[in-house]
Formats: C-alpha cells, structure tokens, sequence
C-alpha cells in the first residue's frame, strides 16, 4: 500500500512494519525463539520467489518479526542486572558503587533542593559483601551536591522501584523510566554519604558537550533575568528545568508548549542562522553545506538527543545533503529514516508521547498543508477580493501592500496549525486529557515571537562568549519579546473556550479516527493517481 501511494518511499514500508512488529512484540510478548525463526524463515522465502512483488511482501513480513525480535533482544537483562540481585527489595539501605552517565540536575523539591542524576552500576553491596552488577539506576540526593558526569562515587541510600503514579491515568512513571532502561531508583537522604572516587571516568566527548552546555547555561543566566533565562534555556538547549511552573502551565492549556521543546521548527531556525553566519567568511558553498551538518549534528548532542530533535536533524542534514549531491530528498523517505535511526537507538521509543507527537506533526505538514491552504485561499478571496491571484507578495501578482502581506501570511500560518492540529488533536485529548483550539490562533503569534527569540538567543550566546559587554542589547530585546509572548499566551488562555479538560479520553476513539483519516486519504490518494494515469 505504502508503495502504490509513496512509490519513492521505500523506506517508509520498512519503517511501518518495524514499528509494527515492535508493537505486537510489547503486546502479545512473543516467544525469542518463534520471532528468530519466522524471521529467518520469511527472509528465505523472499529470496526463493522469484516474483518481484511477492518477495517484496515476504520481506516486508519479516521486518515485522524483526522488529518484535529487536524489541525483545533490546530489553533482555545480563544475569549480573540489578534487577537480578536478591537484595534489590530489601528494606534498609544498600551501598553502591557506580559512574554518573547524565547531567546532574539540581531541582526543587517541596521547598528544598534535590540532585538528579544516572548511575552507571559498577558494584553493590549485599549482606555477603560486594558483588560487581549492571545496570542504571536513577538517583535522588537529597541536598545541593556538584555532582558532573563522569564522577565515580560511592553513594548510600534506599534502593526501590520507582513509583507508578500517574495524573490522568495514561502516563506511568515506571513505564517512562523503564523505556530509558531505569528499573530502580536511590533515594540519598540529605546526610546521606556520598564520596568521591578517583579518578573521573566517562567519554570525554560527552564531558566536553555537557561542560559547554553549563557555560552557556550560565551566559543566559549571567544576562538575564531568572525565569526569562529558565525559558531561553527551553527554547536553545532543551532544559525545561527552569521554566516557571505558572508559565509552563498557560503555555500548556493554550497548546503551545511544542515552542518551548526542541523540535524542527527550533532546528530549522538553528540552521538557518548557522548558514547565514557562515556566508560571513569567504568559505566554498559545499564547505558552509558540510559545516552546518557538523554543527547541527553537535547541536542535537548539546541538547540531550532527544527523539524530537533527532528527527529533526536527521532530516536537515538529509536535507542539506540534497544541495551537496544536487538531488531533492523525499520528504517521507526522511522521516522514515529518521524513525528507523532513533528506534534503532532505543526500540522502546515508539510508546513515547514526545515520539508519537513530534512524527505527527510533520506528517500533517507534508500531507495536508498545502489541501488546508487551497481551502483557506478560497475563503480569504471570497472575504478579500482585493488579493487578486492570492501570490506570494513578490511575485508575478501583485497585492496591494501591508494588509495583503499580512494577510498572506495569517492564512499561511493558519493552514498550518489547522493542519497539524487536525492530526495531533486526538492525540493530544488522549495523553494530556485537553482540547485547546485555541492554538489555531495562537500559534499566529507565539511562532513569529520564537523565530526572533531564537535567533536574538544565538546572537546573545555568541556575543556572550565573543563580546560580552555588548550582550546587553541582546538580552533587552530577550525580556521583552518574552514578556509580550507570555502575555499573549496568558491573553489567549483566558478566552472563553480557549481549552476544555476531559475527564477521560477513550483508546479506541482515538483509534477509530485516524483509521478514518487514513481511510479517506488513502482512497483519495489512489482516485487522483489512477486518474493520472488514464489521462
């Protein structure tokens, strides 16, 4: 189906019967073995027929089986797990012994401050001594600590399974910890011991990401105010750590906490500034090509790699690649590569909410913007027969000035986020339990505001480090733009209507409405190319 309808997307056939099998897998936990051998027996028969299209659906089938037997393979446990010790519900507290592997966090925690962090596990011990064991575990401590990545340490605390709570009933805790490869966390109470061991260890790489990333952290904070730094360091290196949980909330309840997330749109501007400083230097075309990739690449390390903001690189540099090689890439094929990559990364990636929402939304874009568009032109004709052809100002129709631009540019705006928010919309209602609609109209303004503060943050950033007394001029322009973009935010949360909270949001209406727009765009799809083809 997928190639009658996306002939040159081979790659998106591959992707949707991976997920699918990693999807059955998690579902009806099917046996290691059975999956091996239907794999290894459908991949035989692929290349035993010699009908092409047969083969071709025997392939197919055997990416599923594939792709449950990746997920199961992915999730197996060496026998020295800590999951696997005998003490790992034991009451009291156990030492252990390990290698910070993340950035430590330093959160609020009912009025104090706690460090969050990952520990690689070296050793444990138990009542018969020390015993070398595997694993991740999250840890708490309970009180300020310059704890940095690589550290070794020897850590004192209350070993369990993390709690399963949930605020609607659909988000599990365990569940999300679990995807990460976390089954248990430690609790480090605030005189707890914790002790330094020499010497540090870890990737350097990494090391030197994760200290970049806490200088430019402190450029911001040096610069600005506390929540304005909070809300920049969102939008540059995907810390929402410092966001006001007040502000958080209104961008949640008025559907735009996507801007405060690094995503493509993020990327997008990322890499349009990249290019635009590079043109500077007098540096050959494929070199400024090849350089952007590079930093792009190190942009999605420096912002913790995050599903959304790997498929978004992944498609720049697919797409920055099509310049160098003179070819135009195929919008689908790309994402389905960047799929592929980060669930090869992580199978357990695809039950994400993050995942499943970031993929969406540039499905929406690629299939339905320009119909959405079609549609608003029509109407926006009807309303303003003064815009003629309805061009982009600039071309061969003219409009007649500002209003005309700006028009152009609304119904721009506002075929996107109805295109998006068609799709996302379900999706949306069933993990957050919110209908907001009045994202339409407040993505108008928010998006133009991100744009701008995005590159001012980048200018701010690079003359913090370069010039840093002229950062000031910068970080002005910074608090304002971010004060009128939570102003309009918390203007557009108070309309009557703006969001409705649901109670429950039910699985299989979800289900049966994407069905339906899969349905009616597949038929549609089909109609249109059979009748290319008997013309």
């Amino acid at each position: 189906m997928t190639a009658l309808v996306f002939p040159r997307c081979p790659l998106l056939g591959v992707c949707v019967c991976f997920i699918l099998g990693i999807v059955l897998n998690q579902s009806f936990k099917v046996p290691f073995a059975v999956l091996f051998l239907f794999t290894v027996l459908f991949l035989s028969l692929s290349l035993l027929i010699r009908k092409a299209t047969l083969a071709t659906i025997f392939i197919l089938v055997a990416i599923i089986f594939l792709g449950g037997l990746y997920s199961g393979n992915y999730q197996l446990v060496p026998s020295r797990h800590v999951s696997r010790m005998p003490y790992r519900d034991r009451a009291g507290l156990v030492m252990v012994e390990g290698v910070v592997i993340s950035d430590a966090e330093l959160r609020g925690f009912f009025g104090r401050k706690k460090t969050v962090f990952i520990l690689e596990l070296k050793r444990i011990r138990s009542e018969g001594g020390w015993k070398e064991t595997e694993g991740r575990i999250l840890v708490n401590l309970f009180r300020d600590e310059d704890v940095r990545y690589g550290d070794a340490l020897l850590l004192e605390g209350a070993l369990h399974r993390p709690f399963n709570f949930s605020k609607n009933g659909i988000f599990s805790y365990r569940e999300y910890l679990r995807r990460q490869g976390i089954l248990f966390i430690l609790s480090v109470k605030k005189t707890g011991r914790v002790e330094k061991l020499t010497p540090r260890r870890g990737r350097v790489m990494t090391g030197g990401i994760l200290g970049l990333k806490h200088a430019l952290k402190g450029i911001l904070r040096k610069h600005l105010p506390d929540d304005e730094a909070g809300i920049m360091q969102a939008f540059l290196l995907g810390d929402r750590s410092g966001i006001p949980k007040n502000v958080y909330g209104l961008f949640k309840v008025s559907g735009v906490a996507h801007i405060i997330a690094i995503s493509g749109f993020n990327i997008g501007i990322v890499a349009s500034g990249i290019l635009f400083f590079l043109k500077m230097f007098p540096i050959p075309r494929r070199g400024q090509y090849l350089l952007t990739i590079a930093l792009l690449i190190s942009y999605a390390f420096l912002t913790g790699g995050q599903p959304s903001v790997v498929r978004a690189t992944i498609m720049a540099v697919v797409f920055l690649l099509g310049f160098l090689v003179e070819r135009e890439p195929e919008p689908m094929n790309s994402l389905a590569l960047a799929a592929l990559i980060i669930l090869l990364m992580n199978p357990l990636n695809v039950f994400d909410a993050g995942f499943q929402l970031s993929f969406l939304s540039v499905i929406a874009i690629y299939l339905f913007y320009s119909g959405t568009l079609d549609i608003l032109c029509k109407l926006f004709h009807r309303i303003e027969p003064w815009l003629g052809n309805g061009k982009k100002p600039g071309g061969a129709g003219k409009l007649c000035g500002v209003r005309c631009w700006v028009l152009y540019h609304l119904r721009q705006s506002l075929a996107l986020s109805l295109a998006v928010y068609a799709v996302v919309g379900p999706l949306i209602a069933y993990y957050f339990r919110l209908i907001t609609p009045i994202v339409v109209f407040a993505n108008i303004v928010v998006v133009p505001l991100a744009s701008f503060l995005i590159f001012l943050g980048m200018g701010l950033l690079l003359v913090g480090v370069l010039f840093p007394f002229g950062a000031a001029a910068f970080a002005n322009c910074i608090t304002v733009l971010l004060n009128l973009m939570v102003v309009s935010v918390g203007f557009c949360a108070r309309i009557p209507g703006a969001y409705i909270e649901l109670k429950r949001a039910p699985l299989w209406a979800v289900i049966v409405y994407y069905a339906l727009v899969a349905s009616v765009f597949l038929t549609t799809r089909l109609l249109k190319k059979k009748e290319g083809l008997s013309l």
